[in-house]
């Protein structure tokens, strides 16, 4: 990775409907994250986008004249919406600079994040397949373009199509292998009755840094958009002694590539599978309710059914007046300062006893090895006191086991 910091000049296309201020704000934190400095912001109010230029040839040309002006010269041009093969050309025609769109500007960013093995064949499968349906076949590989142009797909890739279609596919087998020792992983933890927990949300809204806060854990976690790509699981022990598994996933973000969301399969079904799901959110961000509303979209997306449970982080941040109360539905935590975690593990453990109980079991010391077996085997926990009468145990079962322990429920 280098760290050259890239001149960048962003350019957006407000079209009806669109939400100007947020999404210039957005795409200059991205450019931040991927080491760039925006020295220009060029915009445009426009019906629909030209399908040649997307500005259309004046409009084109009066930013060519703005990029001349400046003092530095530009290293990259960003365009905030999807940009074709041809539109792509006849930009870079024009500007004489590089030029990418948005998606590209994500893919570099997660080029630049991914470290396990994994990650890195799924950024470079998304970084193929978007290429492939977006770029003219002489840049396919983007070389020169782009802020950093670093991560999997930085190495010198043949721009013959049928090779590319190779790899993507060679990409996609690799993919699939690392998916199947994934689905044991979660079988087992299934068979186990692990309670699995995912947390969830907008890019840079905090997830990491609630999930080291609750598993006294180390995982990356920077004031940046996706610091973290690569999906990590820490076992967690409630106060009730129930042992749950929380899960720190990817973030989301508006108009999130396809390609991203197809590559990311594997790591995105931890989300699906989960039993419960923490939608993290900034609320000191003046758009954290419509970024509410993209996660949850891409959650119904992806077919997640589990319950939602919104956690409003960084409420130390909040400038407005105090937040409402918390209830089974939200709640309101600073993960920096530890605010409020005991109450989300609360609420959590009121989520885990929907799928478990406490229960007391009891029998005679004639029966105590086949009691003493069905605990092994079905409890989670169990603490076994023994009496002048017989065994007495109180252990926190799966509902779905009762009945097998039925006989000996006292309570």
């Amino acid at each position: 990775m280098t760290d050259k910091i890239s001149n960048v000049a962003i350019v957006y296309i407000e079209l009806p409907n669109s939400t100007p201020e947020e999404d210039i704000q957005e795409i200059g934190e991205l450019v931040r994250t991927a080491n760039g400095k925006v020295s220009l912001t060029f915009s445009q109010k426009r019906n629909s986008v030209d399908p040649q230029t997307v500005l259309g040839s004046g409009k084109l040309q009066e930013l060519k004249t703005s990029l001349d002006l400046l003092e530095n010269p530009i290293d990259v041009v960003v365009f905030c919406n999807k940009l074709l093969a041809p539109q792509r050309i006849a930009i870079e025609k024009v500007l004489e600079v590089d030029v990418i769109d948005k998606m590209d500007l994500i893919l570099d960013i997660f080029a630049l994040h991914a470290h396990s093995a994994e990650g890195k064949k799924q950024v470079e499968l998304a970084q193929l397949s978007y290429a492939y349906a977006t770029k003219p076949e002489k840049n396919f590989s983007r070389q020169g373009g782009g802020i950093g142009t670093r991560g999997p797909g930085e190495t010198k890739l043949e721009t013959n199509k049928r090779l590319q279609r190779d790899r993507i596919h060679r990409l996609r087998a690799e993919i699939a292998e690392l998916e199947k020792q994934r689905n044991v992983t979660r079988q087992q933890r299934k068979d186990n009755d692990a309670f699995t927990v995912a947390l969830v949300g907008y890019t840079n809204a905090g997830k990491s840094t609630l999930f080291n806060a609750l598993t006294n854990n180390n995982v990356f976690a920077e004031n940046l958009l996706f610091a973290t790509l690569d999906t990590t699981l820490r076992k967690l022990k409630l106060q009730n002694g129930v042992e749950i598994v929380l899960c720190d996933t990817v973030g989301f973000i508006k108009d999130l590539p396809h390609q991203l969301v197809d590559a990311f399969k594997s790591t995105l079904d931890e989300t699906r599978n989960a039993d419960l799901i923490l939608n993290v959110c900034d609320i000191s961000n003046p758009s954290a309710e419509s970024q509410i509303a993209v996660t949850e979209n891409l959650l119904a997306e992806l077919g997640v059914t589990a319950p939602i449970v919104r956690v409003y982080n960084k409420i130390d941040k909040q400038i407005a007046s105090s937040p409402e109360l918390s209830s089974t539905q939200c709640v309101y935590v600073s993960a920096k300062y530890g605010t409020n975690l005991q109450v989300l593990l609360d609420l959590i453990s009121q989520h885990v006893m929907k799928k478990y109980a406490n229960i007391t079991l009891c029998c005679t010391f004639e029966k105590q090895h086949e009691l003493l077996k069905l605990v092994s085997k079905y409890c989670s926990q169990s603490a076994i006191d023994y009496t002048d009468t017989g065994v007495v145990c109180k252990a926190i079962v799966a509902r779905k086991y009762l009945n097998l322990l039925l006989p000996y429920i006292v309570l």
